[in-house]
């Protein structure tokens, strides 16, 4: 220990994070979110916005929960993920970027529970606008559910 202490009294230490020197921390290099819907939702309209209000999590601040919008923080691949429950529903939803359907899925039930989920890997730039929608061109009916026994859920992560 003596030989790191300096004339003051003091200890210098350099502290490498992977094989670099300096100050960067590795939580300002994750970009990551996780929020789901607090209420269900009967018969959303055609190209309806999905908006999953609360935020467990929002590293790197992406996620607006009161617009359902991540705006990306950094250019790269991005890794989301949305699940849908239904009841006793027919719907469609899109994952959107920008104004590009990246992903869609569908699920039918009647007079039942069913969950959908679909995942999209996509390379996102800088500021690009990713959101979940009902299809814009299928107008779809029931519930879309979200409780304590089961969630509506959009979440998304930086990759590389």
């Amino acid at each position: 220990m003596s030989s790191c202490r300096t004339a003051d009294g003091q200890y210098d230490v350099t502290v490498n994070y992977r094989g670099k020197n300096g100050k960067e921390n590795p939580e300002s290099r994750v970009i990551a979110f996780y929020a789901f819907m607090s209420k269900m939702i009967k018969n959303p309209g055609v190209g309806r916005r999905l908006i999953f209000d609360v935020v467990k999590t929002n590293q790197g601040s992406g996620y607006n929960s009161h617009t359902g919008v991540f705006t990306c923080p950094k250019t790269g691949i991005y890794v989301f993920v949305w699940v849908v429950r239904l009841y006793s529903a027919r719907n469609s939803t899109e994952l959107m970027v920008n104004n590009s359907v990246y992903g869609s899925l569908y699920l039918r039930n009647t007079n039942s529970d069913g969950i959908v989920s679909g995942t999209v890997v996509a390379h996102v730039s800088k500021g690009d606008s990713v959101y979940v929608r009902i299809h814009s061109s299928h107008e779809g009916s029931g519930y879309i559910n979200s409780n304590t026994y089961g969630k509506t859920t959009f979440s998304g992560w930086l990759l590389n």
